[in-house]
């Protein structure tokens, strides 16, 4: 059978589909600038075949239709065993689930939350439910890999009633990619405790032991932990009592100023994009310096966390934008390490592989480049599902969040 594995983006729309159980890639696309007249569509096909164009993408039905005719040139769209999303956040719910109403009703009351990627997902959805009517369509939330935290790292001090009423704890996200290097490091090395960093546009460190996630940076939602780069990461909450009170900022006006004003883009004041802060950076941009800077601290500072919770770790993994790609920002993170059992190769590092290790033969610690691929962890989950609803089991595992 196939599954179509559908990744939106806020004016893109990606998407693979997964022939299973061999989970071979028949077909790949992405759709970007959706809303322009000039938007861009890119895909390939298992055969090697790669076709590139431009084109009016007015909205996100146009987007998703466009990559299903091209999928039904090849493979018949209405034997689609199922489209997989990677859900990211909903009151009491978490897994891999049917996306019904209560689901969609239960990412609504946490949209506040995480509401830009919350109305991404809502729309690419409805435009699924709508042309695939007939399609099961399937969530894996990010927050279902963090499941297993102990209390004392998910617990806030705030009233318990408040905690339970509420759901007010942290969850952690980017829960498929934290999966994926937890799989692909004991693959390669053996490894059982892993540190895991997450790093680009969306940032965060997880700390991993025997294939579950033991603590994570982010929190209740995507906005806290590591700088971001528009989302301001952790911040004092009295901090932003003290400007509402003086900026005289509504909920609307600290929300936006938290999720698309802060981060790596408020202190550098240009762009959140750390390609660009380390170019103005190497031209004596000071700024661009101190958001740089800031960034591969907090990065560094969870990294010593996780060395204690763990007692140690077997390998620290270098993922997504930045992390496979940063060769200066990997330095600044894990320099001067040593005396924790971390020694960086320089040359090995500057060489940048695809893959592979660029720590010191000689370091306890290994530090690993290894790209993330969460579509195929979503594709796995979706396939387990329809397994047990096939089955009669129950197809909705660790449904309760708390």
């Amino acid at each position: 059978m196939n599954i179509l594995i559908a990744n939106p983006g806020s004016t893109s729309y990606k998407c693979k589909l997964y022939e299973v159980p061999g989970m071979r890639v028949l077909f790949q696309a992405s759709v970007e600038r959706i809303g322009d007249a000039q938007g861009g569509y890119t895909f390939s096909f298992s055969s090697g075949e790669q076709h590139a164009s431009t084109l009016p993408v007015p909205d996100y039905t146009t987007a998703v239709n466009l990559t299903l005719e091209t999928i039904a040139e090849r493979y018949p769209v209405g034997e689609v065993a199922a489209v997989g999303f990677k859900t990211v956040h909903a009151k009491g719910v978490t897994g891999c689930v049917e996306l019904t109403p209560d689901v969609l009703r239960a990412m609504e009351e946490y949209r506040l939350l995480a509401p830009v990627h919350t109305d991404v997902y809502v729309t690419a959805i409805a435009v699924f439910r709508n042309l695939l009517p007939a399609t099961p369509l399937v969530g894996l939330f990010e927050t279902y890999f963090h499941r297993d935290m102990p209390p004392e790292a998910y617990l806030y001090g705030i009233p318990w009633e408040l905690y339970e009423k509420h759901g007010i704890r942290k969850y952690g996200f980017h829960g498929a990619s934290h999966r994926f290097i937890a799989l692909r490091a004991k693959e390669l090395f053996g490894a059982s405790k892993v540190i895991s960093c997450h790093l680009g546009g969306s940032s965060s460190v997880c700390a991993i032991k025997d294939g579950r996630s033991v603590d994570t940076s982010m929190g209740m939602s995507p906005q806290s932990g590591l700088l971001n780069a528009k989302r301001v990461g952790d911040l004092d909450a009295y901090a932003l009592l003290y400007l509402m009170e003086n900026e005289h900022l509504s909920v609307a006006d600290a929300g936006k100023l938290l999720m698309s004003k802060g981060g790596v883009f408020g202190i550098d004041g240009r762009s959140g994009d750390l390609r660009d802060v380390e170019t103005a950076m190497a031209g004596g941009d000071r700024r661009a310096a101190l958001a740089f800077g800031a960034f591969a601290y907090g990065v560094k500072r969870y990294i010593g966390e996780y060395l204690a919770i763990l007692n140690g770790a077997d390998v620290i993994v270098f993922t997504a934008g930045a992390g496979q790609n940063g060769i200066l920002l990997r330095k600044k993170i894990v320099g001067e390490m040593e005396n924790l059992g971390v020694v960086l190769d320089d040359a090995k590092n500057a060489a940048n592989p695809r893959e592979g290790l660029i720590s010191s033969d000689s370091s306890p610690v290994k530090i690993a480049v290894i790209p993330t691929n969460e579509e195929l962890v979503v594709a796995g989950e979706v396939k387990d599902f329809l397994d047990r609803r096939t089955s009669g089991k129950n197809s909705t595992p660790g449904t309760a969040a708390r």
